[in-house]
């Protein structure tokens, strides 16, 4: 299986496709199972249709792991650009007393922020749970 990002500036796409060999050409040919938008939450039905068990398997593993990435990546964005301001307590306070619409938009970072920690958590925690789970059940 092999899985690329076509990096079109408007919509970036994944394309899925595969390999197979063709007696009657002596060699092995790229099949394009398919491709969609970046944005989607899923890989798309048609494309899975298309794929064998082993191959669906796959995808489904491929996916999982990009999505947790991008996912990863978005969380490490928010982080990260978040304002060099809550660095300094002290300049922190004083913005809040002087200026109102400062501290709304603070307000606004520090939800995101909020938001971007407590799905980690809960995520890592429902993991745990299911791996303890798994581990408990008797062979």
């Amino acid at each position: 299986m092999q899985f690329r990002l076509l990096d079109n500036k408007a919509r970036p796409k994944w394309e899925i496709s595969r390999w197979t060999y063709s007696p009657e050409k002596k060699r092995a040919i790229k099949e394009t199972l398919g491709s969609f938008p970046c944005y989607y939450s899923m890989v798309s039905r048609g494309i899975l249709d298309k794929c064998t068990t082993q191959e669906k398997a796959e995808v489904l593993e491929w996916w999982r792991v990009t999505s947790e990435a991008v996912n990863r990546e978005r969380v490490r964005r928010q982080i990260t650009t978040l304002p060099n301001i809550f660095k300094d307590l002290g300049t922190l306070l004083d913005v809040i007393q002087d200026n109102p619409e400062d501290l709304a938009e603070l307000k606004n970072h520090a939800y995101a922020f909020k938001d971007a920690v407590s799905k980690v958590v809960r995520r890592k925690s429902r993991q745990q749970k299911n791996q303890e789970a798994v581990n408990s059940v008797p062979a």
